[in-house]
């Protein structure tokens, strides 16, 4: 181990951002206003951009594998911050998920896990001389110990989901005897690695207010919720419109499920009523989910470059996961733009909506919702203006940088 630097003063002026795939959680947080001209603030890229006025110089480096890939070059310049990047291979080898399993490793954090990019990551902090480190995700937080001894750094870890409470549900559903005994190892396995993983952290940054507190029930470390921002800029939308609409990334098992558990139990009672309605899905990987094709009034889109344009083009968000951790980002740009939307428990989870947006706890208040929705214009305009206002008063941009700001002031000055 290389002995860990001398202490020094820190204040925040230098940030290192160790993230998977477009790491977009603290990109929205942390990229700054100030480094940026107009002419790149226009450009949105990274979007729901903040401003720190602490901040000096931000590292950006993106651990990115075939699901998740990062094009250092779809960012623009941006003064004063730097964009880097390492390919992982992640695809699951059966040989090495059996090893893992029997050395009780958690084979989820393990596979993210690459020798070069150990390597470029301690480069990287020796040059840099980092104030703080920000892990984005879970996955990327297995690389903090081996850079500790290379940085004085105040390592930060910007919380999801509780990742191993989503594989305890998928095994739980299971019915497959031998996958389920698979999966809730799986799940057993993270789970210890992934409270050792937040309590070798300094501080946590959840996306949520119930995953902070059982954050907290795992870990002494300083937890502070940040939500991401949201861009709430009021759009014009045709609430005459009563097609539906889902958009997600189809890779990610919570979301396949839940569009799949919508079709075969909720929209058949839904063209009962309304024959001609229809639901249109986008996402990376939607065209690949069978269950989706070649049935009435179900449009599958692929993968879409705009999704507030997809969004626009409807009249009704469906959310219908049931599974899954933490906020759906997805559902907050639904709200910012004024869509009136159906929400499962889970898919409402950690937001605190207001009591005129329903949240559905079985099929049936779905169905009830949606119809209510469906044959109501005007609640439609109700439940769109309501979600427009509560992201504004949530989720801007000025109440998140002012939290933030205050959470790595805080953090540095102990």
């Amino acid at each position: 181990m290389v002995k860990r630097p001398k202490s020094k003063n820190l204040r925040g002026n230098n940030i290192g951002i160790i993230a998977g795939g477009r790491g977009e959680y603290v990109l929205e947080n942390i990229i700054v206003k100030e480094f940026m001209t107009d002419e790149e603030l226009e450009k949105k890229a990274p979007k729901n951009i903040s401003s720190i006025e602490t901040i000096e110089k931000i590292e950006y480096f993106s651990i990115h594998t075939h699901k998740h890939p990062f094009i250092t070059e779809e960012f623009p310049e941006i003064k004063n911050v730097n964009f880097s990047s390492s390919f992982v291979d992640t695809k699951i080898y059966f040989i090495d998920a059996l090893i893992s399993i029997i050395k009780k490793k958690s084979y989820n954090i393990s596979r993210f896990y690459s020798k070069s990019v150990k390597k470029e990551l301690e480069q990287l902090c020796t040059k840099m001389n980092f104030d703080i480190v920000i892990f984005e995700g879970l996955f990327t937080t297995i690389y903090q110990k081996d850079i500790q001894g290379f940085s004085n750094a105040k390592f930060g870890y910007r919380a999801h989901n509780i990742e191993h409470e989503i594989w305890k549900q998928l095994a739980k559903k299971e019915r497959n005897s031998i996958k389920k005994f698979f999966l809730k190892l799986l799940a057993k396995n993270l789970k210890t690695k992934e409270i050792e993983l937040i309590n070798s952290v300094d501080f946590i940054l959840p996306l949520s207010s119930k995953d902070e507190v059982n954050i907290k029930k795992i870990s002494r470390n300083p937890s502070f919720h940040i939500p991401v921002s949201i861009d709430n800029q009021k759009q014009k939308i045709d609430l005459s419109s009563v097609s539906l609409c889902f958009i997600g990334s189809f890779n990610w098992i919570p979301n396949r499920e839940g569009i799949v558990w919508f079709i075969k139990n909720i929209f058949p009672r839904i063209k009962e009523n309304y024959p001609e309605i229809s639901v249109n899905i986008a996402g990376r990987e939607s065209e690949k989910i069978n269950e989706l094709k070649g049935l009435d009034g179900v449009n599958v889109k692929g993968f879409v470059k705009n999704s507030s344009d997809f969004l626009l083009e409807n009249g009704i968000f469906i959310a219908p996961l049931i599974s899954g951790s933490g906020v759906k980002i997805k559902v907050l740009e639904a709200l910012s733009l004024g869509l009136p939307c159906v929400l499962t428990e889970i898919a409402a989870e950690g937001l605190d909506l207001p009591t005129t947006i329903n949240i559905s706890k079985t099929a049936d208040d779905f169905t009830n919702d949606l119809l209510q929705l469906i044959n109501n214009e005007s609640d439609r305009k109700i439940r769109g203006l309501d979600a427009y206002s509560f992201i504004k008063a949530k989720f801007s941009d000025k109440k998140i940088n002012s939290d933030l700001k205050e959470c790595l002031v805080s953090s540095t000055s102990k």
